[in-house]
């Protein structure tokens, strides 16, 4: 079994790097309608796990998942962080939606079921809808304000859901709060951030002088999302490994049956 897990960014995966060692795979052929992305993979058990980091954004996420899927998956998961919308979800925790949908527009992709069902029984909390935002949706307000249309916000999902369906391949889209819905980010990170999710140090050293108090603010932030990429870490592994056993019971009645 073949399964390709998408983040966005280094950051979101390097919890999981430090526990497996992942070998970044050379570059593959690219098309009008893909951007190579680095890609890893690991083989657990009978299991190969295929990493790609797709950079921020829905079109560039799509692009880059297109690229990935030339590994021929069985499954693909869209995961990383995201902002919580309601105030029942709580830093660390792991969601796993029944749909995607964009901000704005009314495009909605829905989640494979019965990846849905396997996430849930892992451990993940089953939730209605992820919303994928433009930008990063820095202020509490805004979140509370989406609130009343999705349960958490990210960047990625709709367009890795885009490309996967658009193979026919499975997929899900598996999220772990790095900020909830109360919480205000302490700079704003559509200013600081590259595409590609690296930091612009000259403009985050502008945003943290203007206001000195942000940094510590800051330092939390980034504790906060070193744990819940840690906590994703462990549970795309128990997920993973729950996937491939059902896949072989599923397999053995099949072949059963046949006899």
């Amino acid at each position: 079994m073949r399964v390709l897990v998408t983040f966005a960014v280094a950051a979101e995966f390097a919890a999981w790097r430090r526990r497996q060692p992942f070998v970044r795979v050379p570059n593959m052929p690219v098309g009008l309608e893909t951007v190579r992305c680095p890609v890893y993979q690991k083989a657990i058990g009978e299991t190969e796990i295929v990493v790609a980091l797709t950079g921020i954004g829905a079109v560039r996420a799509r692009r880059a998942t297109r690229y990935a899927l030339q590994t021929q998956p069985d499954v693909c998961i869209s995961s990383g962080l995201a902002g919580g919308l309601k105030e029942i979800y709580s830093r660390g925790e792991v969601l796993a939606a029944a749909q995607v949908a964009e901000i704005p527009g009314k495009n909605v992709a829905r989640c494979d079921t019965a990846l849905l069902e396997r996430a849930v029984a892992c451990g993940a909390r089953k939730v209605e809808r992820f919303l994928t935002s433009p930008s990063v949706i820095t202020s509490s307000a805004e979140k509370l304000e989406l609130g009343s249309k999705g349960d958490a916000v990210e960047m990625e999902s709709a367009g890795v859901l885009a490309a996967a369906s658009a193979v026919q391949v499975p997929a899900a889209a598996i999220r772990v709060i790095s900020d909830d819905a109360g919480q205000d980010l302490p700079v704003d990170f559509n200013r600081v951030l590259s595409a590609k999710g690296k930091l612009r140090p000259v403009r985050l050293l502008s945003s943290i002088a203007s206001e000195p108090a942000k940094l510590r603010e800051l330092l939390q932030l980034a504790g906060d999302s070193r744990k819940a990429s840690a906590t994703l870490a462990e549970f795309l592994e128990r997920y993973i490994a729950d996937l491939a056993q059902n896949r072989k019971e599923h397999e053995a009645i099949a072949g059963a049956a046949k006899a």
